[in-house]
């Protein structure tokens, strides 16, 4: 079996000589089509972050990543009904192992899901991130007219500028921040009525200059409702960590902060605003099982485009090659094609 093998921070390569899995009870085998890179795994590729739970490892001790993917059921492991050996799915797994030929997913509808007509293996690959963005959209409530800011517009923040502009008509200004003018524009094009590129601009003075600033006894704010913290923490990247960014943007009451970007590193930040503002903080991890059949669903009929987000593809057999392009400025979502008839 051909698979990915993450060797340590910067190294990964592709093997020929990997054993594949069988399905187990309760489990289907899956021939994988696509399977995206995400943000996850590049921390994992810059630093060895997450690895315990990012990668599935072969009998040759081979550690395959790789959760976002697409495929046909290659065969159906005992006890598993309702599935046909052909059927095109996307897979999902919790510890890697998409990078590959094949991969056994568990049979549950967090994990696996069908994928409509008309959508191909390499915009289903996208369902899980986009169903991430669904879940954030949800929790944050968004009512028409607040403002909100999306922090990180990788594909996960993306997504969620997809989803705000399909679930909450006449929301206010969605303002984008990043530190890569390729993702920016990716934004704006998406949706995003303004956008801010935090390496060259003080974030929150461009708010204000958006948003209005307000001041009372709680302190100021750049009039932001929401903020989307799709960023987390990069450890080489200068200046305040965008959680405390976001603090400072907030409205001064009703504010909300939904967590979903990965920390490299523990950090340190200005907490004081959370006792002045009294923001609702939420984690985000994952989605509802229903959010995986509404992104697809969203694809299905236009509502939402993915392929857009697709910048780069490449082979399986060259894997440390998009590994290393995931980490350029101007890859938006690199996919790998895994089976020679990947869509």
């Amino acid at each position: 079996m051909l698979s990915a093998n993450y060797i340590e921070p910067g190294t990964i390569e592709a093997r020929t000589d990997a054993s594949g899995p069988a399905a187990g009870p309760g489990e289907v085998l899956i021939a994988v089509e696509a399977c995206g890179i995400c943000g996850s795994d590049l921390h994992m590729y810059r630093n060895d972050s997450y690895r315990e739970k990012l990668v599935r490892t072969t009998p040759e001790g081979y550690d395959v990543p790789g959760h976002e993917f697409s495929g046909r059921i290659a065969a159906l492991g005992a006890g598993v009904d309702g599935w046909s050996v052909g059927d095109a799915v996307v897979g999902v797994t919790g510890n890697g192992g998409g990078m590959a030929q094949f991969v056994t997913v568990p049979v549950n509808p967090f994990q696996l899901v069908r994928i409509p007509e008309g959508v191909s293996f390499a915009e289903a690959a996208t369902t899980e991130p986009l169903a991430d963005a669904l879940q954030m959209v949800r929790k944050a409530a968004v009512a028409p007219g607040e403002n909100v800011m999306v922090f990180g517009v990788g594909i996960i923040g993306l997504g969620v500028i997809q989803a705000l502009r399909t679930k909450v008509p006449g929301v206010g200004r969605i303002i984008a921040v990043d530190v890569h003018d390729r993702r920016l524009d990716m934004a704006r094009t998406l949706g995003a009525t303004d956008c801010i590129n935090g390496r060259s601009s003080d974030v929150f003075e461009e708010a204000v200059r958006l948003c209005g600033r307000e001041e009372d006894y709680r302190g100021e704010s750049a009039n932001i409702a929401v903020v989307f913290d799709c960023a987390g923490y990069i450890k080489h990247i200068p200046g305040p960590p965008p959680l405390e960014i976001a603090l400072h943007c907030l409205a001064t009451r009703g504010g909300r902060i939904i967590c979903f970007g990965g920390y490299e590193d523990r950090m340190s930040i200005d907490f004081g605003y959370v006792i002045k503002k009294e923001p609702v903080i939420m984690g985000s991890n994952g989605y509802a099982s229903e959010e995986l059949v509404e992104a697809l669903e969203l694809m299905r009929d236009g509502s939402i485009n993915r392929k857009v987000l697709i910048s780069h593809r490449f082979p399986l057999e060259e894997i440390s090659a998009a590994f290393q392009a995931q980490g350029k400025p101007d890859a938006v979502k690199v996919m790998i094609d895994i089976q020679q008839d990947a869509g």
